[in-house]
């Protein structure tokens, strides 16, 4: 697309924006931003919030970078925590995540910069060898990286997960249909460490679910 079509996608996109939501809606947060989840989630442009909710407006305190970690944005993370008080700390992974890629094939040729952010995934890359089915890997991988930054987040955050005062999530945004319950679902892979299946199924945080329910957003990847 050439620039002048993308600025009139922008003006285009916010006409609608602006014709569908009344006075009333920005009133309601103009003074203060009161979102209920610290999102951490990918820049890849295939992972829209609406994926998590058709409105974020106030609902999400929206932090993304390669990878969605936590460590390369880290006062990000801590301001939705410690200053916006969020009761839920999300990462959200995501299918055929560039940054995992570049991290799996080499990056020799990238720049330093994103050297730089892509370093902050060495450890979970290195517990993985070399293999000939890559897609495979890639996508155990992606999720092995929720977990690795759900570790570091309780770590940093432990007292108030003691506490009752945080929760820490990942899901797993499965546009390729890999965990075998359809394209577009976001699978719960972890919740504050724990991330097995079964123990995820009777955790109290997942009881307003139904059973059908919990079987299609609660699952890991097939070995």
């Amino acid at each position: 697309m050439t620039v002048p079509e993308i600025i009139s996608r922008i003006v285009e996109g916010n006409t609608l924006f602006t014709s569908t939501h009344d006075r009333a809606f920005f009133e309601s947060f103009k003074l203060k931003q009161e979102p209920f989840i610290t999102l951490v989630t990918c820049s890849d442009s295939r992972v829209p919030l609406r994926a998590l909710m058709p409105d974020t407006s106030n609902k999400i305190f929206s932090i993304q970078n390669i990878g969605n970690q936590i460590l390369s944005t880290e006062g990000s993370v801590d301001y939705g925590i410690y200053h916006l008080k969020t009761p839920v700390l999300m990462f959200l992974g995501h299918s055929d995540c560039g940054a995992i890629k570049a991290y799996l094939k080499g990056f020799d040729e990238e720049s330093e910069g994103i050297k730089h952010e892509l370093d902050f995934l060495r450890p979970i890359i290195h517990e993985f060898g070399e293999t000939d089915d890559f897609d495979s890997l890639h996508s155990h991988v992606i999720e092995k990286n929720l977990d690795y930054q759900v570790s570091i987040a309780y770590k940093k955050y432990r007292e108030l997960v003691k506490a009752g005062k945080l929760t820490i999530l990942a899901g797993f945004y499965d546009f390729r249909g890999e965990f075998g319950k359809g394209q577009g679902k976001i699978v719960f892979v972890n919740l504050n460490k724990h991330k097995t299946t079964e123990e995820l199924h009777y955790m109290e945080e997942f009881k307003n679910l139904s059973p059908e329910e919990k079987d299609r957003f609660i699952g890991r990847l097939p070995e």
